[in-house]
């Protein structure tokens, strides 16, 4: 396994300081304070079950993790079309998102609904986590094939 992302936890320690990996370009460890348990999981997933499709796609050296736990991840097209991946919390809603913009696809998937009682659903979160993540994942690699088929008939 490729090691691509970083990954936080609550504090700064030793072993968080460890994990820093190819994901460092827009990174400094000793500034990292916090990355959200939901952040957390989704860049998991990204270097343990993804890492291929991270570095298809160009990703390995556009992650920026924010004060409040988030991140964005660039595309290598980000100066000309803002191409990234994120995730954020609305207060509004109580709602965790996973979203993405790349050419005209832009998609939210939901991490987390903070409203909906835990127990309602049967899957663990880190299940939920995953399914976001791929469902992402091939919403994007579908709509490279379509951009790539409608190029191919121009």
């Amino acid at each position: 396994m490729k090691c691509f992302l970083m990954l936080g936890s609550y504090s700064i320690t030793p072993s968080f300081r460890n994990l820093v990996c190819r994901f460092t370009s827009n990174i400094r460890p000793s500034k990292i304070e916090f990355v959200h348990p939901l952040s957390q999981l989704v860049l998991e997933h990204l270097q343990k079950e993804r890492s291929e499709w991270v570095e298809k796609n160009g990703l390995e050296k556009g992650l920026t993790v924010l004060r409040d736990g988030t991140f964005v991840i660039k595309f290598p097209s980000y100066d000309k079309n803002m191409a990234s991946i994120w995730t954020s919390y609305d207060d509004k809603e109580k709602k965790h998102w996973l979203t993405v913009r790349k050419g005209k696809l832009v998609g939210r998937f939901m991490l987390q609904d903070n409203l909906k009682p835990a127990w309602n659903d049967n899957r663990s979160t880190p299940d939920k986590i995953a399914a976001a993540v791929d469902s992402m994942i091939f919403k994007i690699d579908e709509a490279a094939k379509i951009n790539l088929a409608q190029k191919r008939d121009e």
